[in-house]
């Protein structure tokens, strides 16, 4: 009699497996505050700063403007991306030279980290881009003309592409996923991430609800795929109030 073999367990089987190991261990995420809180900021800075800053967008001090400006373009998705690689091919090739012992799963984890951060931040900026070009809010360019209540949907104009800022909906993700996986600098990239996102007002070419909703759009995206992931055991582990909790220990 010939035994039968089980064929081997392909990926997708591995990740249910996983799954269903840490199922006990899932709590529900309060999405429902979170979007509440976010639609909140949002509709306070639409109706409460977005006029008077888009007044006062060409009274700004030109030191400060020039600032803004020079440190803005952070939040491009191209220099986000090439970063992430640049730090994924320092980091293989400082493996090879200095590290022999776990290299080679010191760096699939670092694969693993710039993966998250990169998707979030992709995904983020693919939902931002189709919310742009569909909502056509005008940008404070056009203020005087229009004015902070200017729609025109599904219009190809840059300056009809204001809401949500995509700069600031990378940044948000950026930032926040960054936050995730240090959580001991949590504060020092939350701060960062305000910052860069007030570049955006500051030269001009976004109201304060624009950054809002980006920042919330991306810290979203980032915050909820660190949770699938925790649900997999990749990158993150399920902590015990339930939250993601970075697996920095496999990596140092």
């Amino acid at each position: 009699m010939h035994e039968t073999i089980d064929p081997k367990p392909n990926v997708w089987s591995r990740l249910r497996k996983r799954y269903d190991a840490r199922r006990t261990l899932h709590r529900r995420v309060p999405w429902m505050a979170f979007t509440l809180s976010a639609i909140n900021i949002v509709a306070i800075a639409f109706f409460v700063l977005d006029r008077p800053l888009g007044q006062a967008a060409n009274s700004l001090a030109p030191p400060l403007v020039s600032i803004a400006g020079d440190v803005t373009d952070i939040g491009r998705l191209a220099w986000i991306l090439a970063a992430l690689c640049t730090v994924l091919i320092t980091g293989y090739l400082v493996h090879r030279r200095l590290w022999k012992v776990r290299s080679q799963f010191r760096m699939v984890y670092l694969g693993q980290m710039v993966a998250y951060v990169g998707l979030s931040v992709a995904l983020a900026s693919v939902v931002a881009n189709i919310l742009k070009f569909a909502i056509g809010r005008a940008r404070p360019l056009l203020y005087d003309q229009e004015g902070i209540f200017s729609f025109a949907p599904f219009n190809w104009d840059f300056l009809h592409q204001s809401f949500p800022s995509g700069h600031s909906t990378n940044i948000g993700a950026l930032f926040m996923a960054l936050a995730l996986l240090f959580p001991r600098f949590r504060l020092v990239f939350i701060g960062i991430g305000l910052w860069l996102g007030a570049t955006r007002v500051i030269i001009g070419v976004h109201y304060p609800s624009d950054v809002a909703a980006g920042l919330a759009l991306g810290v979203w995206f980032a915050f909820a795929i660190s949770i699938l992931l925790a649900r997999f055991g990749i990158l993150f582990s399920v902590g015990r109030d339930g939250w993601p909790t970075p697996r920095l220990s496999r990596l140092f």
